[in-house]
């Protein structure tokens, strides 16, 4: 899904919780961290769901699968809980970040995550005198760890605008915008994955630019520079 959506990966590590993203990074749009985090759980559930078809059509399968689909359906459900170092907490920031800013929504996710560990501990002390599940433990001690434990982990970064060859020449991305827009606002719009061109709206007639231009205006002409005055410059 990251590549998909023009991310590469810098850097791999496992931890005992599993792979994860750091929250600090900030390379992602809000819509690309939202869907690069929640498709590690659909992958579980997707996989069950597959299986319990099965089910149907060769029931013989069924005493021996049944226990995959379970753990399977759990750890996705599992992940999609709010709290740091699962994916549920980086959709969580990704959702409150539309609203709030990054920083604030890290802090939000951080004080959910540790509510969520200690009412975790609890259930596992109750289940000492009742049902004994060291699995509660266990997952209150690896979501409080991803919290202390953020220096390595696995970081994804943004390719770079300028690799032509990441990009999709077959389907360019085409984007209809009027002459008040200044070029720092066009370089945002500028697609990672696709060739993007800009239809450029002005009294006089419709400009095709492509972000190639783009890129050799912010070179000659402040990012706040709007297209209007780039071309009343240029017919000086």
């Amino acid at each position: 899904m990251a590549r998909k959506l023009g991310y590469k990966l810098k850097s791999f590590y496992i931890a005992p919780y599993g792979a994860c993203l750091n929250y600090q990074e900030d390379c992602f749009e809000t819509k690309d961290e939202i869907l690069i985090a929640i498709a590690g759980p659909m992958v579980n559930l997707l996989f069950s769901v597959i299986i319990i078809s099965f089910w149907w059509i060769i029931p013989v399968i069924y005493s021996f699968t049944y226990q995959f689909v379970f753990q399977s359906m759990m750890l996705g459900l599992f992940n999609l809980l709010p709290c740091y170092p699962l994916d549920g907490g980086r959709v969580f920031v990704g959702i409150l970040s539309k609203s709030q800013s990054r920083q604030k929504a890290i802090k939000i996710t951080i004080v959910l995550n540790i509510i969520i560990s200690l009412i975790l501990l609890a259930l596992f002390i109750m289940s000492c005198f009742y049902n004994f599940n060291p699995s509660l433990c266990l997952c209150a001690v690896f979501m409080i760890l991803g919290v202390l434990d953020s220096k390595y982990e696995s970081k994804f970064q943004l390719l770079s605008l300028y690799k032509k060859k990441t990009k999709n020449f077959s389907k360019p991305f085409f984007l209809t915008v009027n002459d008040e827009v200044n070029i720092g606002q066009l370089l945002k719009h500028i697609e990672p994955n696709k060739y993007t061109i800009f239809i450029v709206l002005t009294n006089e007639k419709t400009i095709y630019i492509d972000e190639d231009k783009i890129k050799l205006l912010s070179l000659r002409y402040p990012l706040y520079q709007s297209i209007r005055e780039i071309l009343l410059d240029k017919k000086r």
